[in-house]
């Protein structure tokens, strides 16, 4: 029943606040002459071109909002504490500024003519009306040029007279010179044939950074075959435009006629312990595999590890992709602060000899992180204490080792969800080992050269007390972790991963409660349970393009086994069986499943402050041979901070279910999990982003299990089982991180009789509603 009373106090106060902002006009404190610059928008007569792109090139944008000129406008100065902090948490009028129209124009002409739009043209128009200013782009873009014909052609080449070379030395031989210049041509021509790694095709738009990644491709090509002083700036693209068919013929060309010669690293030195801001002194050296290294300080890194990282190799032609991947190699490990290959020219008798020198900072070795906070669980207050030990460089190899210690105490009231308990409290040991390098025999050089990768132990142990049972996890895994150079993919495999779960004592009551007042689902998230398997997932992003783009995602895959040697082993050893036929591991039986999920999250910029979200997942598990369930910690469940948000966590599904415990989640989790969300967020102020989003999605069972009844997924009517949420949240940006509060609440309940699932408008809106604090976006 609503509180009419409370309701009207609210808005009473309320309202003085909202009539406030409301009298505070955008352009209050304009002064006369000048303009609020109210809108910029970009229109183009072209179907290829994205306004909102071209738009990041405008040089002045609006404020993000007019709510957040509002808020700065309610105080004429910033003469005292309180205004200076108004003023602050509001945003300034941007002012119209006429110069930087022409500027945005060049700007977005350049840029089209950049994407092969040779005959655009760009005109701004701006209207003023009430100390406000509009101002128009309009592009009008034309037929784009595309390429007809891509060649490439090696210039006439000097033999000997402008090559670079030693005056202390005598010349080399016309043989010798001849030699070097047949390897050049030869060379170089390999390069410019190999247009199947090039971008630019017949009937590709004529786009000038196309191009340029060609000009460097080329360049690097040639440096990773030796020629230390080719450069792109040698290459240069004719282009015949006047084909009068928006058409292009290319032909990229060498100017530099000047041959150069391939180079050869004579020594590697790597230089330990360097400091920028010190002179360095050399304390120790030695020789490792033709590797000069030098020590100013003790050895923070075994000479070992430092040859294992060096891929530039003495008396070998000089490749520029080994000096990139040492500085990757070394830069993936965590104890090293800063890496620098530089390539000198000494006083060889042949001139084509270099030196590498290879400058390695140590960064900080040690951290130590401590984190109390409070805890509200279904009522009952308690606090935790989090902390975590790292050494980055424990066996003066970059090993990571780390300690995480945990804490928790909670009053439990006696209306908590089983009534058995007063107090809980709980204590958790995790240490893990992180190692740069795979340990896989036969294949760790191979790996170690072309990725950056890591191998990680971990193990853990927590106990739980509380006074209806205790409840202790072990878990051991052993990962790897590897990225390939400049590349958007990571990968991470499991070998081993175990985890145990031991229930040691259980009360009187509380093995009363199970036996007679929950479900036997639910009975069965409090038994022992034991898994073992492979786990492998990879993450691919396309943010690492320097180029603007309107959309961003990324793409996230993890696959699980389990069980599967463990029941192998126990077939061919004729392993004793529990009661119910399963196989066990100390006495308990060891679960059997696979499990795969896919998850795409994609952001679409509509304007410099607004965008569009979308999230896609879709996950699915299934029990077989040693079991007939999936563990409970491996079901899926829905609703939640970052589900669908009009449901309270782990309350969602199975597909049509409405049963359970009440206040016990444990009976809604299922086998396969379907979820799609989509959000709209805009810039409020800068430190404040509102969003709107529809949440869809649901969870269902592979099997008919009779405590989930209407739970099973039935491609025919799974999709009347959809849950569909709606709400607003804000996004407080706090630089470090953000905070975000979602309030979602209920549009279609699966769990309703069929014909009475529309809830909004028709129910309870407060009791069909959730509202959640969260650290970071939901996607």
């Amino acid at each position: 029943m609503c509180n009419f009373a409370a309701m009207k106090a609210n808005i009473a106060n309320t309202l003085p606040l909202l009539l406030l902002l409301a009298g505070c006009s955008p352009t209050k404190y304009i002064p006369e002459g000048q303009y609020l610059l109210e809108k910029v928008e970009v229109k183009a007569d072209g179907k290829g071109v994205e306004p909102a792109v071209m738009q990041s090139y405008v040089q002045q944008q609006p404020n993000a909002s007019k709510f957040g000129v509002r808020v700065y406008n309610i105080v004429s100065n910033d003469s005292n504490f309180v205004k200076r902090f108004i003023r602050k948490i509001g945003e300034a009028p941007v002012i119209y500024n006429a110069g930087r129209v022409a500027p945005s124009v060049d700007e977005i002409e350049t840029e089209m003519k950049n994407l092969g739009y040779l005959n655009a043209s760009v005109t701004a128009q701006t209207d003023t009306a009430d100390k406000k200013a509009t101002v128009t782009y309009e592009i009008h873009s034309g037929e784009p040029y595309r390429v007809r014909n891509y060649t490439q052609a090696v210039p006439q080449l000097q033999r000997a007279g402008n090559r670079q070379r030693n005056p202390q030395t005598n010349p080399p031989s016309n043989r010798q010179t001849n030699r070097r210049t047949t390897a050049f041509t030869t060379a170089i021509t390999s390069v410019f044939a190999a247009q199947n790694a090039a971008k630019i095709k017949p009937g590709a738009f004529f786009d000038k950074d196309v191009l340029e990644e060609e000009r460097q491709r080329v360049a690097t090509q040639m440096r990773n075959r030796g020629y230390y002083q080719f450069s792109a700036q040698s290459l240069q693209f004719l282009a015949d435009t006047a084909l009068q068919s928006n058409q292009v013929d290319l032909k990229l060309v060498r100017t530099d006629s000047t041959t150069i010669f391939p180079y050869t690293v004579k020594r590697v030195n790597v230089f330990s312990g360097y400091d920028p801001l010190e002179k360095y002194v050399v304390r120790d050296s030695l020789l490792r595999d033709s590797i000069h290294i030098y020590y100013n300080r003790e050895k923070f890194l075994r000479p070992r590890i430092i040859r294992g990282k060096v891929l530039v190799q003495p008396n070998r032609t000089y490749r520029e992709l080994s000096g990139e991947r040492t500085v990757s190699l070394f830069q993936a490990m965590d104890c090293v602060g800063r890496t620098d290959v530089q390539y000198v020219m000494n006083n060889y008798p042949d001139s084509t000899l270099l030196d590498c020198n290879i400058y390695v900072t140590p960064g900080n070795f040690h951290s130590l992180q401590a984190r109390l906070v409070g805890t509200n669980k279904a009522g009952d207050i308690g606090v935790a204490l989090d902390g975590t030990y790292g050494n980055l460089n424990i066996f003066n190899g970059s090993e990571t080792f780390s300690l995480n210690v945990r804490g928790a105490y909670e009053f439990v009231s006696g209306t908590s969800v089983n009534g058995l308990g007063s107090n809980y409290y709980e204590f958790g040991l995790s240490p893990a080992l992180t190692f740069v390098k795979m340990h896989l025999p036969w294949i760790q050089d191979y790996l170690t050269e072309r990725f950056n990768s890591q191998t990680q132990y971990s193990m853990g142990l927590n106990m739980q007390q509380r006074p209806e049972y205790t409840r202790n996890f072990f878990n051991f895994n052993w990962r790897f972790n590897w990225t390939a150079h400049n590349k958007p993919l990571s990968q991470s495999l499991s070998l081993v991963d175990i985890n145990y779960v031991y229930m040691p004592s259980k009360s009187d009551r509380f093995l009363e409660y199970l036996n007679t007042i929950v479900d036997p689902l639910t009975k069965t998230s409090y038994d022992d349970v034991f898994t073992a398997g492979i786990n492998y997932s990879a993450i691919y992003t396309s943010a690492n393009s320097s180029r603007q783009q309107r959309n961003l995602y990324t793409i996230r895959f993890n696959a699980e086994l389990s069980g599967n040697i463990l029941n192998w082993i126990s077939h061919a050893t004729d392993a004793n069986r529990l009661e119910n036929g399963q196989f066990a591991v100390f006495g308990n039986s060891f679960a059997q499943y696979v499990k795969a999920n896919i998850d795409l999250a994609e952001t679409f910029k509509l304007t410099p402050t607004a965008g569009l979200a979308f999230h896609l997942s879709a996950g699915v598990a299934y029990p077989y041979g040693n079991s007939e369930i999936l563990p409970f910690e491996k079901r899926y469940y829905g609703g939640g901070p970052n589900n669908i948000r009009g449901w309270s966590t782990r309350y969602l599904g199975p597909g049509a279910f409405n049963g359970g415990t009440q206040d016990d989640p444990t009976t809604h989790v299922g086998d396969l999990s379907l979820l799609a969300t989509a959000e709209y967020r805009f810039k409020a102020l800068p430190w404040l982003e509102p969003a709107f989003f529809v949440d869809a999605g649901n969870i269902w069972t592979l099997r008919d299990y009779p405590d989930q009844p209407g739970g099973m997924f039935r491609l025919n009517s799974f999709w009347k089982e959809l849950a569909l949420g709606t709400g607003i949240g804000l996004r407080f940006d706090l630089t470090f991180l953000i905070v975000r509060v979602d309030a979602g609440t209920k549009v279609h309940d699966p769990a309703r009789p069929s014909g009475d699932r529309l809830v909004l408008f028709n129910d309870n809106l407060w009791k069909n509603s959730a509202v959640y604090f969260a650290i970071g976006y939901p996607f």
